[in-house]
């Protein structure tokens, strides 16, 4: 990064700065350009228009005077009169003075530098984006150049220059060849050309040669072609590796080739010396700095964050050798100046307003607004009069932390990322090259380092007049670097400044860059007009926005009705309708519509009043719908509290809900302990009450129901929604798809699981049947398939993994009788699953992914897949709903650009009223925006450019894992309860089936995990019981004291693939080795012990229904999930197969949450 407009006019560097005050005045107004008189002792020096790197150079100029000043003294006061207290302090000081080391013999060989070092290493093919030279390709348009005159101008450029015949032997070895390799000048005629047929020809040797990796282990640094053109023109085709020039470098290469050209060699100063006596002496002067440097990165390492979370169209090391592309764009003089006498305002160089206004830019399409910039440091240290000079790269790197979490102005976000920047400076004393490597060694590799860059050169013009009068214009150019993402440059102009990216190709979506740019164009733009007192405005881009618009109009008008008031009105118009199908019988819309009336008038002879809550917990069964349906007719609102809960979970739902009333079975009222306030009822008790004649009057903004979902405070938070709100979904699926009395439902999902709600009411509000399995088969998938062929269920409704299950269980091929639809939600979608769903079918069955919160109705978005796209990683969320809306929301509360992850939030029709009894958390969570009400999910997705919406997964602690919610801490918080345990840690075990798992740490021995899983089950439902257990005498720690996360995950990943196979008795016999076969195949685990259970090793319930049909596949032997729990292990399991010689029936007993 350079910063110092005058650079071309300091060449000469100032002289006796520590001598007097006016000495002082002096060197630091010839480094400005300034008359002394123009100088002001008590203001700040960089509001006169000092930079950093100006700055910069004084601790070497300093040094060579015998003061020892640094930069991080000199940044702090920048003013003349507080530099001349500093070096009053300092001048009784006994320090020795910088001396410059002779010259050593140009044969000798030296060491790489950390940078190069990095760029040589980058070069390696085998290295993400690697196979590339650091490069620099340059075209310059002239007229009149002569071959023999260039090329023997530049064989003289190459004798005065050493690193031009630098060879680069090894990566830590370079060497200076007595002669330059270069093979001489490259002559393109094309005098003859037509002008077609030239501007093609150029356009191919640009495409050759922009891209070019030389050949620098034999000395190739350099090469210079020349196309010669009709009209006298002349294109000269410059390349450079940058292991030999920074950007400085360049400059002084063109102007020294352009002044020898010229016949005015005489006129450049001799070089007495070389780049690798720089390196001696810099190292020296940065001896006393670089252990206090190397602190300050180390204390900082391990809270670094990574390079800008940029979106990606494919990962980078897919991508082979890339190939960069260039985006351009030019300001003017005045806009430069305008620009400049803004950031002077303010106390801010204009290199550090240019580097805001790219991390501004960045931080909008990055999934974090907390990151890395990689600026390169233009580091020429004046340690003897040669190095202005000098050509060779000074480069250092410096990582500079852009922290954007919190909203600011324009002016403090620059504000503080100048300061950040200066201390970074002051300790680059270690180079930034080591920072990453430390940090990439800290994280054993992980990471994406910082491959985004700011690169500003903001000193002299890289072609001077003589420069353009001898060689040409600039024109077109490209800069390429190894495992770099995207480059920023600025080069200044005679009449401006031109900006620069420089990016790989198909790393980035289509578009996505210009889309950038332009908003960095614009926002520069604004940045020369207006005060910067105000966030900078970086608006969606206008394509964009409409797009937003167009997506989420979704109106649709739907009648004001509630949730049961079709299946009533279906019951007075055809009561001969058959409503309800289960192993208890059928019931007919009349039969079904008179019972629950029946314990409508119960309820209110009980003393139920509209808007009480009344509790169900049942078994699944015709008796759950017969208490929906009349608690509803009751004005009341039903609470569903699954039967197989904890006792004291359940009773804090039943307080949390306020229930007055629970509605259970006769086994379950006689057998359980139940709160004194609540009044426990059957459907039995109801039978002598007066029937209501009718449901009661209601409004359709009434509460409907309650459901309850896992919180953050370790109990269970109580979800409240209206009539309407859950009526908007179950309307617009019915019309979407032509829900219709021909439907039978097959309702599969648990009561207080929001997907019963369609269940429920899907096909009863249209006058179809609800197909429901006996309580007891509930689970066995081979129940599912008999019923969907049996009863001709059209409609499929679960979690994706159910929907696994059944296509898993059709072995017979004769499909599955009259599905018409399959909808699947709750957790993520598997791509594969619409195949399996038509291959199990023998047809296409319409397949349909839902997404959505408990907290807006069901579902609030939909994708149909027929086919599945090659680019989908899942698949998407699709769509709003009718009456539905989605935002994609930074963390300043701005819609994020497509394809930038952000939280969902849910609007329109479908949002919930809030959580029960908790006013402060409703508020945060229920916010209003842009006058309408919106759900913050707390999960995270993307747009897509088509308008797609992508899940990404949950943005806190909460996870889902078998289609539930969870909240990590409610958990840990239950484990902590128990006796022997002093600290528990519940973490997801990543894949594609995701795992809960527990870290605990124990004061006394513990249980069993088993009977720990049944001690646990007191507290917690099945589906938030942990897999995988783990004990730990302490928790490890980061160098910061945090609990480690990764090294927790790493330690319960190698317990579940068996980190110990050898201690295991191994399988025998043949039936044992080969079911040890398939589970290590389907396990992924290396090797299997015959005592090793299959869901310590990371099984769960589908993959269990997947080794089942494999075994009944290659075995023909048939096991149920009961048989395949009872015998979890390769031995019991061995035993089991070979005494089960013939095919027996499938009796599977699938332990998968999210079914009734």
């Amino acid at each position: 990064m350079t910063d110092h407009p005058a650079l071309a006019r300091a060449h000469l560097a100032p002289a006796g700065l520590s001598h007097s005050p006016q000495g002082l005045c002096e060197g630091i107004a010839r480094l400005l350009g300034y008359a002394p008189g123009d100088l002001e002792a008590d203001a700040s020096l960089i509001e006169q228009g000092l930079d950093s790197v100006s700055i910069m150079r004084l601790p070497a100029l300093l040094a060579g005077e015998g003061v020892s000043l640094s930069f991080a003294e000199l940044i702090q006061q920048p003013t003349l009169a507080a530099w001349w207290a500093l070096i009053e302090a300092r001048r009784g000081l006994a320090t020795p003075r910088l001396q410059a080391v002779a010259s050593a013999p140009a044969s000798d060989d030296f060491a790489l530098t950390p940078l190069q070092q990095a760029y040589w290493f980058g070069r390696d093919p085998g290295m993400p984006l690697g196979g590339v030279g650091c490069h620099l390709y340059q075209e310059l348009d002239g007229h009149g150049l002569e071959p023999v005159r260039l090329e023997q101008a530049l064989r003289r450029l190459c004798q005065r220059h050493p690193m031009l015949r630098a060879c680069f032997i090894s990566d830590s070895c370079q060497r200076i060849l007595p002669q330059s390799p270069w093979s001489g000048l490259t002559v393109h005629d094309l005098r003859q050309a037509s002008c077609v047929g030239a501007a093609e020809a150029l356009e191919q040797l640009r495409e050759s040669l922009s891209h070019r990796r030389l050949e620098v282990s034999r000395g190739q640094v350099f090469d210079v072609q020349l196309s010669l053109l009709p009209e006298g023109r002349s294109r000269l085709h410059l390349n450079i590796d940058l292991l030999v020039a920074d950007v400085l470098s360049i400059g002084i290469l063109l102007r020294d080739l352009a002044l020898i050209h010229a016949g005015q060699e005489h006129s450049l100063p001799a070089l007495e010396w070389t780049f690798a006596d720089y390196l001696r002496t810099e190292q020296e002067l940065r001896a006393p700095q670089l252990a206090a440097a190397r602190d300050y990165w180390l204390e900082r390492l391990e809270d670094l964050p990574d390079g800008p979370q940029l979106p990606l169209a494919q990962e980078p090391q897919q991508l082979g050798t890339p190939r960069f592309r260039r985006l351009a764009m030019r300001l003017n003089h005045e806009q430069v100046q305008a620009l400049e006498q803004r950031a002077r305002q303010h106390g801010l160089t204009l290199a550090s307003v240019l580097a805001c206004a790219y991390a501004q830019v960045l931080g909008r399409w990055s999934a974090s607004p907390h990151f890395l910039l990689n600026v390169p440091l233009f580091d020429r240290q004046e340690l003897h009069p040669c190095v202005p000079h000098l050509l060779a790269d000074f480069s250092n790197l410096v990582l500079l932390e852009v922290d954007q979490r919190q909203p600011a102005s324009f002016c403090q976000q620059a504000s503080a990322l100048q300061a950040q920047l200066h201390r970074d400076i002051a300790h680059s004393a270690w180079p930034g090259v080591e920072v990453l490597r430390e940090r990439a060694r800290l994280r054993q590799g992980g990471g994406q380092g910082a491959p985004v860059v700011f690169a500003c050169n903001l000193g002299p013009a890289l072609v001077d007049a003589t420069c353009r009068e001898q060689l040409g214009e600039p024109g077109w150019a490209l800069s390429q670097t190894p495992q770099v993402w995207l480059d920023h440059q600025s080069y200044p102009l005679a009449d401006g400044l031109l900006l620069n990216w420089d990016a790989v190709q198909g790393l980035f979506p289509e578009d996505l860059l210009e889309q950038m740019f332009d908003a960095y164009r614009s926002l520069l733009l604004w940045l020369c007009a207006n005060h910067w007192q105000q966030p900078a405005p970086l608006p969606l881009p206008a394509a964009q926005q409409q797009r937003r618009q167009w997506v989420n109009a979704t109106e649709h008008a739907t009648p004001a009705q509630c949730l049961h008031q079709g299946f009533f009105q279906q019951a007075q118009a055809h009561p001969e309708r058959l409503a309800l199908i289960c192993d208890q019988g059928r019931l007919s819309y009349a039969e079904l519509a008179r019972q629950a009336l029946q314990l409508a008038g119960a309820l209110v002879e009980w003393g139920v009043q509209r808007g009480d809550a009344v509790a169900i917990t049942l078994p699944k069964g015709r008796e759950q719908v017969i208490a929906v349906l009349g608690i509803l007719a009751a004005g009341a609102v039903y609470v569903p509290v699954g039967i197989e809960q904890p006792p004291a979970r359940r009773d804090m739902i039943y307080q949390r809900a306020g229930a007055r009333v629970v509605i259970t079975d006769q086994a379950h009222r006689d057998g359980g302990i139940w709160l004194a306030e609540l009044r426990v009822v059957t459907l039995a008790q109801a039978r002598p009450a007066l029937a209501l004649e009718q449901p009661l009057a209601l409004a359709a903004d009434a509460l409907a129901y309650v459901i309850f979902t896992s919180g953050t405070t370790g109990e269970p938070k109580g979800v409240e929604l209206c009539h309407q709100a859950a009526m908007n979904t179950v309307a617009a699926i019915n019309r979407r798809y032509q829900v219709s009395a021909e439907d039978r439902m097959l309702g599969l999902s648990a009561l207080d699981f929001d997907l019963s709600v369609y269940d429920l009411f899907g096909a009863l509000s249209v006058g179809g049947a609800l197909v429901l399995p006996a309580n007891s088969l509930r689970k066995e998938p081979r129940e599912w398939l008999r019923l969907i062929r049996e009863q001709r269920v059209s409609l499929w409704n679960s979690v994706p993994a159910l929907l696994e299950m059944l296509t898993l269980q059709v072995r017979d091929g004769a499909g599955l009788g009259a599905l018409r639809l399959a909808m699947v939600s709750g957790d993520w979608v598997g791509l594969d699953l619409p195949r399996r769903l038509e291959q199990a079918a023998g047809r296409r069955v319409p397949f349909v992914a839902l997404g959505g919160a408990t907290e807006a109705a069901i579902w609030s978005n939909y994708q149909e897949v027929a086919a599945v796209p090659a680019h989908w990683r899942s698949i998407p969320y699709g769509r709003p709903l009718d009456n539905q809306r989605f935002r994609v929301v930074d963390s300043q509360g701005r819609d994020c650009p497509d394809w930038v992850p952000g939280e969902l939030w849910i609007g329109g029709a479908g949002v919930a009223t809030g959580y029960r009894g908790l006013p402060t958390l409703s508020a945060q969570r229920f916010v209003e925006h842009d006058g309408g009400r919106w759900y913050r999910t707390g999960d995270q997705g993307r747009y897509w450019a088509d308008g797609s919406l992508e899940f990404l997964g949950r943005l806190d602690q909460q996870v889902k894992v078998r289609g539930f919610r969870i909240e990590l801490a409610e958990i840990d918080l239950a484990l902590e309860r128990h006796p022997a345990i002093s600290r528990a840690l519940s973490l997801v075990l990543p894949g594609s089936e995701p795992q809960l798992a527990a870290v605990l740490l124990a004061h006394e021995p513990l249980p069993e995990p088993q009977a720990l899983r049944q001690w646990l089950g007191q507290w917690l439902p099945e589906h938030m019981l942990p897999d995988t257990w783990l004990t730990l005498a302490e928790l490890p720690l980061s160098s910061n004291g945090k609990v480690d996360r990764a090294a927790l995950l790493w330690l319960l990943q190698e317990q579940r693939r068996g980190a110990q196979p050898h201690s295991a008795e191994p399988p025998q016999g043949a039936w044992e080795e080969a079911v040890a076969a398939l589970w290590q195949e389907l396990l992924q685990v290396p090797q299997v012990g015959r005592h090793q259970g299959f869901f310590a090793l990371g099984g769960n319930s589908l993959l269990a229904a997947r080794l089942i049909e494999r075994i009944a596949r290659q075995f023909q032997v048939e096991l149920s999930l009961k048989d395949f729990f009872n015998a979890a292990t390769v031995a019991l399991q061995g035993q089991l197969l070979a005494s089960r010689r013939e095919q027996r029936p499938v009796t599977q007993n699938a332990m998968v949450e999210g079914v009734l």
